[in-house]
């Protein structure tokens, strides 16, 4: 059973041009998937499992979203303020 939680705060992320705003898990692992320019760096599959670990009940929905950060990161993508 998959279960979505809302950030405590949204992240803000600018991919490509385009600007998304990030509040959930779910919202979350759908960028990862759909709109990372990346998908073989080791920061986006360690988010992708924090997601995954999150949506399942493993994690905190804080830990999926410090994930989310640290791929933003490591991979160079502007996090709109």
């Amino acid at each position: 059973m998959t279960v979505d939680r809302k950030f405590e705060r949204p992240i803000s992320l600018v991919i490509e041009g385009s600007h998304h705003v990030i509040g959930s898990i779910r919202e979350a692992a759908w960028i990862l998937a759909d709109r990372w320019p990346d998908f073989s760096s080791t920061s986006f599959r360690k988010a992708l499992a924090a997601c995954a670990d999150a949506l399942e009940g493993k994690r905190s929905a804080a830990y999926a979203r410090r994930a989310l950060l640290v791929a933003a990161r490591r991979d160079k993508i502007d996090i709109a303020v």
